[in-house]
């Protein structure tokens, strides 16, 4: 359940391409998107129906609907008629990503930055590791094999960044390279280090 730190406004990181356009806050219980202009969210290129999809707020919950749409709606990669998003779903609509972002993470430490419970996991899904979970507890955590792809998941009082330390490749987060900088990680997000798959959870 989440706490009342957590109830800042959903919103859309809207996309094309490595093009982030805008970050559109979801103000409104239904949220329209497609080519007409009279759509909430209108994106103009023919691979867009003309209305396309359609996000639903139900209380906490925001549900993402196709509209019978011609190239369809994906979510995460895969084709969907409705589904319920979460924190850092990524929703393909034509040549167009879009990522719910709840911003979960604004809550996560309380007043004096004190570790308490554990508040975030690593998940190891794949390699000699799978299955096991690595607890956030400390202010920077390792994650990867030591001698050749290393990163760090530092804990700040916004949340959890990402930082590559050392190795050829970058790590890449829901398969995008997060860069030299640090990155903001989200509830449910896919890490990639070294060929080693992992899954990032906040306990809400």
């Amino acid at each position: 359940m989440q706490s009342p730190e957590t109830t800042d406004v959903p919103r859309l990181v809207l996309s094309s391409g490595q093009l982030v356009l805008r970050s559109i806050p979801m103000l409104k219980e239904q949220i329209s998107i497609g080519r007409r202009p009279y759509n909430d969210v209108a994106l103009d290129d023919l691979t867009v129906s003309g209305e396309h999809a359609l996000i639903v707020q139900q209380g906490a919950q925001a549900v993402v609907r196709d509209l019978n749409s011609r190239n369809g709606t994906l979510v995460n990669g895969n084709p969907i008629t409705e589904v319920p998003l979460a924190n850092g779903d990524q929703i393909d609509i034509g040549i167009y990503r879009l990522k719910f972002i709840l911003d979960v993470n604004a809550g996560l430490l309380d007043g004096g930055g004190r570790a308490g419970a554990v508040l975030a996991v690593v998940e190891m899904l794949n390699g000699p590791q799978a299955g096991s979970h690595i607890a956030l507890q400390r202010p920077i955590t390792s994650i990867g094999q030591q001698t050749s792809q290393v990163a760090v998941i530092a804990r700040r009082r916004s949340g959890f960044y990402l930082t590559h330390v050392e190795g050829l490749s970058l790590p890449l987060v829901n398969g995008e390279s997060i860069g030299l900088m640090a990155y903001p990680l989200a509830h449910n997000d896919l890490i990639e280090l070294g060929g080693v798959m992992m899954r990032f959870r906040v306990n809400l």
